[in-house]
């Protein structure tokens, strides 16, 4: 009999360790990465995190393939344990200062404040669940994505609610390339993201407020703390809210507000703008603060939408900003703003009459402009984007460009047309391309010969 009960046990230890699988993540410089997720392919809801040695142990066996992901590192497919080396994000060069894919998320609800902190390195956050009522409003999308295949970032806006205690996410994440540990600091520097909105999202309320870049010196508030914020207002319009230290924001209306004004009224949630994220898709916002340079009224802050739809803040608004000998000869970007929230007043203009998401994927923080492509390659409905040059032949072109939608080929030919997104958006076979009916930005034009026109509607 002890010896059938010593057999029934070795059996049922040798399926409990069949059934789970170890190993240390680690880079290229072999040292251990830390609170890297390890997680089922096929199964994302069955994952794990590395322990300060890079270890880890999860359910599977040799044969289960297993996603492994980082902050800062290439994501990996791996079907065995052992050790499993990370390659540096090859996002990230001499440009590209930090990125987020949000690949290193783990898929699921109820995105916690300890997550976010260990996930980020960041101090706080509010709309990610810490148990108390309402927190839990950031969740973590395996389904919908920028990239194909990827993860991104939802974020909810309850019915009713208005500001960063009850509506939408708000934190800072250090500029830090984390694989380096060093914090990145500059005076110049773009942001570029990716924003999609619920079909349901209410462009009649008054607004809300985006990410961005930040700066303050660590531990203080007020001295040189400030924020460069942009906002979405009624209809879909952006607007510039430059939140400096001494809370003002220099700037009129007509500077502020990309674009024309549509509609006169009374106040900030009567009067229109331009619309620009009104419609439905991904949008593409990219952002450069530049302060001044001490002694020159330099400085500015611009951004574009969708890769054109430029609008810029001029050195105006930072004239004699940096005075020496107070802090706010400081200045600089030292964080990134991931801030999202309906409101920044008590007006029930903002609130939302129903619950209403955004999603947000691949943040970029370069000393370059981030989106400057030029070429992509197509799938049967869909573009995706190539840093490649674009091609195009001296005996082909399209004209005028930039236009107001209404264009000319040099030949007939058999064409394709794809927004910034990488979105289908019409075909035919002619010498003319009307887009007059789509909204403003950049456009590419793809012929059965593979030429690609970048074409820019104003």
């Amino acid at each position: 009999m002890k010896k059938i009960l010593y057999l029934t046990f070795c059996f049922v230890s040798l399926i409990s360790h069949a059934q789970t699988i170890s190993g240390v993540v680690k880079n290229s410089s072999n040292s251990p990465i830390v609170y890297a997720l390890v997680c089922q392919t096929n199964n994302p809801n069955i994952y794990t995190k590395t322990n300060s040695k890079g270890q880890f142990t999860i359910a599977g066996t040799n044969s289960t393939n297993f996603k492994v992901a980082a902050l800062g590192y290439e994501t990996k497919l791996a079907t065995k344990g052992a050790i499993i080396t990370l390659e540096t994000d090859a996002t990230l060069n001499a440009d590209v200062k930090y990125h987020i894919s949000f690949d290193h998320l783990r898929k699921g609800n109820s995105y916690t404040d300890t997550e976010l902190k260990n996930d980020f390195n960041c101090a706080y956050g509010k709309g990610v669940s810490d148990g108390s009522a309402g927190s839990d409003r950031t969740s973590v999308d395996y389904d919908i994505s920028r990239d194909p295949g990827g993860v991104s970032l939802k974020v909810k806006f309850p019915k009713g609610k208005l500001k960063t205690e009850s509506s939408g996410i708000d934190t800072r994440i250090p500029l830090s390339n984390t694989y380096k540990n060093n914090t990145f600091e500059s005076r110049d520097l773009y942001i570029s993201y990716w924003i999609k909105f619920s079909d349901n999202f209410d462009f009649t309320k008054c607004g809300g407020k985006l990410p961005s870049l930040g700066g303050s010196t660590p531990g203080t508030r007020d001295e040189n703390r400030w924020k460069g914020r942009i906002m979405w207002r009624k209809g879909g319009a952006i607007q510039f809210y430059m939140e400096l230290p001494d809370n003002s924001f220099n700037a009129e209306d007509g500077q502020r507000f990309w674009g024309e004004k549509t509609k006169e009224g009374s106040g900030i949630c009567e009067f229109e703008y331009q619309s620009y994220l009104g419609k439905p898709g991904w949008h593409n916002i990219e952002l450069h603060y530049k302060f001044e340079t001490p002694g020159k009224n330099d400085g500015y802050f611009e951004g574009w939408v969708d890769g054109a739809n430029h609008a810029i803040m001029d050195a105006t608004v930072f004239n004699n900003y940096l005075e020496p000998n107070t802090p706010r000869a400081n200045i600089t970007t030292n964080y990134l703003l991931l801030s999202a929230f309906l409101g920044g007043s008590d007006l029930q203009d903002y609130a939302p009459i129903a619950d209403q998401y955004a999603w947000f994927d691949e943040f970029k923080v370069s000393t370059k402009r981030v989106n400057e492509f030029n070429k992509y390659s197509t799938e049967d409905n869909k573009l995706s984007l190539e840093e490649t040059k674009e091609v195009k032949l001296d005996s082909f072109n399209a004209y005028p460009n930039p236009s107001k939608g209404l264009i000319t080929l040099s030949k007939e030919v058999e064409w394709r047309v794809f927004n910034f997104a990488g979105d289908f958006v019409k075909k035919g076979t002619s010498t003319t391309v009307d887009l007059s009916n789509q909204k403003q930005g950049i456009y590419f034009l793809k012929t059965t010969n593979e030429t690609t026109l970048k074409l820019i509607v104003e």
